[in-house]
């Protein structure tokens, strides 16, 4: 072999050797992964946008701390439906049709009680965080991450109880879904508890903004206590109207305080609602955004969790698996560690139950009573 000849096959012996070590350091098969698309429908604007807020930060949070080891990306899309059942409808529809999400996560009974069919129609795996109705659980596809009202009676009785509260006025808004489910607690449990007189009922709907001839029927009755089951804003302008009617007597509910932005409307005031979420989770939301959570919040974090958590099991990360199969892991969820507590569980009944509890509004924010 001639001097040209050697110099040749030494370039070639090179070229061969680098392609070799490519070849072995680049991972074989499909070198981007699959990507899970989950659509978030929420209320950004509107009187509830602060909750919307709040839960769209934590959904955020969670996505942030994935690990790098996922068998697929995750791509969040968000939209906002305002707290209104239509638009609700309309954001769910596009995420589906439009966007191809593979799961959907909503907020509250009124938008999740139009999402839910929607859901279950297109077989998309759907979880409400904030519903009290638990009808927003039907289905093979559809879940609830939040506190029932059946859990918030059982503390909400008791403490009445222990406060020596007997007679009740009571104001309801009855077009609410999330409100009826908890009207609808409220009533049964009080009318079998011998030592509760409710004295007077008062129903009224949404858009509501006259609460004064409502007001007069009852302030002469006295009542313990008075109890609001009502979103924002017929929350505030009933509350506001009652102290302008010169009724200074105590309000309480189980969750409505929790829509309000202007809690020192009911300084002083004790409520039942949702556990607060772990410390570590507070912290951490704390530190991210320079305020604490609000409700339902964790709710957003531990939901979205449970979705990747769900996809991770029953994907093989070459293809995006049947949204039939996430649904089946979900409901399968069993002692979940998450922004609500280490222990969480997917009931038959498609609710992931966390605990009530008692809190009392004190320089306008909710703070827990120890019991």
């Amino acid at each position: 072999m001639n001097k040209t000849n050697k110099i040749i096959a030494g370039i070639v012996v090179v070229v061969l050797a680098v392609w070799g070590i490519s070849y072995l350091a680049t991972p074989k098969g499909p070198t981007t992964k699959p990507t899970i698309k989950i659509g978030v429908t929420l209320p950004l604007t509107g009187g509830v946008a602060t909750l919307g807020q709040a839960n769209k930060n934590a959904i955020l949070l969670a996505y942030s701390q994935l690990p790098k080891d996922t068998k697929y990306n995750y791509q969040l899309i968000f939209e906002d439906d305002a707290f209104n059942p239509a638009t609700g409808a309309s954001t769910a529809n596009k995420l589906i049709s439009v966007d191809g999400v593979s799961a959907l996560i909503s907020f509250g009974s009124p938008v999740g009680n139009v999402v839910s069919p929607i859901a279950e129609q297109n077989h998309i795996t759907h979880i409400n965080d904030f519903a009290s109705d638990p009808h927003v659980a039907s289905g093979t596809y559809n879940f609830v991450d939040y506190t029932p009202a059946y859990q918030d009676a059982k503390v909400f009785f008791p403490e009445l109880e222990k406060r020596n509260i007997h007679t009740i006025v009571f104001f309801g808004q009855q077009d609410n879904t999330g409100a009826l489910a908890l009207i609808s607690t409220f009533l049964s449990v009080a009318s079998s508890t011998p030592s509760i007189k409710v004295l007077s009922t008062q129903m009224f709907n949404t858009g509501t903004t006259d609460f004064r001839t409502q007001i007069d029927k009852v302030k002469g009755l006295n009542p313990d206590i008075y109890v609001f089951e009502a979103s924002s804003p017929e929350l505030e302008i009933l509350t506001k109207q009652l102290r302008q009617e010169g009724v200074n007597t105590p309000i309480t509910t189980m969750e409505a305080f929790d829509f309000s932005s202007q809690l020192s409307l009911f300084e002083g005031d004790w409520y039942v609602d949702a556990a607060d979420p772990t410390s570590l989770f507070t912290d951490l939301y704390t530190k991210t955004y320079g305020i604490a959570p609000l409700a339902g919040a964790a709710n957003g974090y531990d939901s979205f969790n449970m979705i990747v958590q769900s996809v991770e099991t029953v994907g093989d990360g070459k293809t995006i698996p049947s949204s039939t199969a996430i649904a089946h892991a979900v409901a399968q969820i069993k002692g979940f560690n998450g922004a609500l507590g280490n222990n969480l569980s997917v009931g038959s009944d498609h609710l992931v139950v966390s605990q009530a509890v008692v809190k009392m509004i004190e320089n306008g924010k909710p703070v827990t009573i120890a019991q």
